[in-house]
Parts: C-alpha cells; structure tokens; sequence
C-alpha cells in the first residue's frame, strides 16, 4: 500500500503456523525494531491462558442522557487508548460529540 512499509514473520509451533503482520508509514524508523519486538515476543499459550480468555465484541448502544464519549470510552474492556478508539470506531473527530438517542459502537467483552 503506498505510504506504508510492512514486515511479514512466519512462525511454526505446535503444528501450527502462524503469519504476523507488522505496518509504519513510509518514513517511519519504527517498523524493523517492532517487528522484532513483536516476533521475538510470540509464545504459544498454555491450555489455562486459553481457558482464562473472553473474546472481545463490538456491540451498539444507545447514548443515554449524560453520556460523553468520554463516559462511553471508559466502558470498553480490553483496549487501550480507548477514547481515541471510540472515535475511529464511530468515525468521528476530536471535537465531535453524541447525543442521547446517538447509536454508537463500543468493545466490550458481554
């Protein structure tokens, strides 16, 4: 894709294979150093991490009176930076704000 590097690592463990794709802008220093990161970091989890996992979903609620997407942000489980993921998720600016009766989309893990 123009205006993007990518590092593509394969890995085999466990019978399986497993392919990870890393991406930075063009002009990004970053890629090599976090690809590395990223495989070097790779393990294959054990049954009782597996057991202890919640997948996560997108769902949709409906804004309440009150509600910010600062308050809306917060209720997303298992994602960091979460207002400004909220935002892409609903496409909507830094100065954007919902109002009650608003459809929105947030992560959670219910």
């Amino acid at each position: 894709a123009q205006g993007w590097q990518f590092d593509i690592a394969v890995i085999r463990a466990g019978g399986q294979v497993y392919r990870l794709l890393t991406a930075a802008p063009s002009a990004s220093a970053s890629l090599d150093p976090v690809a590395r990161s990223v495989s070097g970091s790779f393990r294959v989890l054990t049954p009782a991490e597996k057991a202890a996992l919640k997948p996560l979903h997108i769902r949709v609620v409906t804004v309440q009176a009150g509600q910010t997407m600062g308050s809306l942000a917060a209720q997303m489980v298992g994602v960091d930076r979460k207002l400004d993921l909220f935002r892409v998720l609903n496409a909507m600016s830094p100065g954007a704000s919902v109002s009650a009766g608003d459809k929105v989309k947030i992560v959670t893990d219910k």
